[in-house]
């Protein structure tokens, strides 16, 4: 089972910027912290390409679409980030046998998709390092052609694991492949060691992927400063809908429709109708709610058919050079 491996760099450094700054180590151990969280997880498996994936320093295309994008982020003044910055870049100029890929107003989730979306269709499965939610939309497998996206990451102390909803039947496939295989001549056993690792060892997240991203459309980011697909001002307080009440509204459109079509030309209004059912709207709030839903596919779908031609390009540029 060829495997490709790909690293969050902004995940890694912010966990371990925080950890250290707080025991008082971060001067003395951010570089050392790197290689050994890195060396880490290159011995998980023997992983066809490894790859270290980071925002660009220039600001995201996604600014370019809303000035608001990422604007209430704040960084830890205590904090020397100027440090953090050279010495991150310092450790990165120091990888051998991992590619390193960054690119102008690239954020790292594009290029977790682009990586994804090139190992898939070259047969490849991917694990992918990252506590970023947003990926969740990337974790599905396939049977024909075989391979899986998973997501791992440590938080709090907590080591999880999000498979994607119904992964049993992509472990059943590989097993049977592992046990046709009386000569032993591909790597499905061994990957099978691996994933019985993962899940003996970490909390496990089952993810439908379609699920993750329609509940993320309707209820917006509040880390990225993105709205939900319908808000009111009242009483001075600006409201709108979680993602419990994305939840209801995704469940209620499976009950109406049976199953979700993300390619269907009316789902956006059907959402928008079932928001308006929901919060007692008049129906001619519709159009804004299907706007607003809109606006938020170009800022958090990640389906690489959803990039920018331009950005798809860059990175296609990149990976090639």
């Amino acid at each position: 089972m060829l495997c490709d491996l790909i690293i969050d760099g902004n995940y890694i450094l912010s966990r371990l910027v925080f950890t250290l700054h707080k025991n008082n180590l971060l001067f003395g151990a951010l570089h050392k912290s790197l290689e050994n969280a890195i060396s880490n997880y290159r011995k998980w498996y023997p992983f066809a390409n490894i790859y270290l994936v980071s925002d660009s320093k220039e600001k995201s295309w996604r600014k370019q679409l809303t000035k608001g994008y990422k604007a209430t982020r704040k960084k830890d003044s205590d904090i020397d980030w100027n440090f953090v910055y050279t010495a991150y870049g310092e450790f990165k100029e120091s990888l051998t046998g991992i590619r390193v890929l960054e690119a102008p107003h690239i954020e790292g989730d594009d290029w977790i998709s682009f990586l994804c979306h090139k190992a898939n269709s070259e047969g490849r499965s991917t694990i992918i390092v990252s506590n970023d939610y947003d990926i969740k939309q990337i974790v599905r497998f396939s049977l024909e052609p075989l391979w899986i996206n998973i997501m791992s990451n440590e938080m709090y102390n907590k080591e999880k694991l999000f498979m994607p909803k119904n992964y049993q039947l992509f472990i059943n496939k590989v097993s049977k492949l592992s046990n046709d295989d009386i000569f032993n001549l591909n790597d499905n056993s061994y990957f099978l060691k691996l994933m019985d690792r993962f899940l003996t060892k970490y909390e496990i997240f089952e993810i439908d992927s379609t699920e993750s991203l329609i509940i993320k459309l309707i209820s917006g980011d509040k880390s990225d400063n993105i709205g939900s697909a319908w808000s009111q001002t009242k009483n001075g307080k600006k409201r709108g809908i979680g993602e419990k009440g994305a939840k209801t509204i995704y469940d209620e459109y499976l009950k109406e429709f049976g199953e979700i079509n993300i390619e269907d030309p009316d789902l956006y209004e059907n959402i928008a109708d079932l928001i308006c059912e929901r919060k007692k709207l008049s129906k001619t709030q519709i159009e804004s709610i299907v706007e607003n839903l809109i606006d938020n596919v170009k800022l958090i779908d990640l389906r690489l058919e959803n990039l920018p031609e331009e950005i798809i390009t860059k990175m296609e540029q990149k990976y090639n050079g």
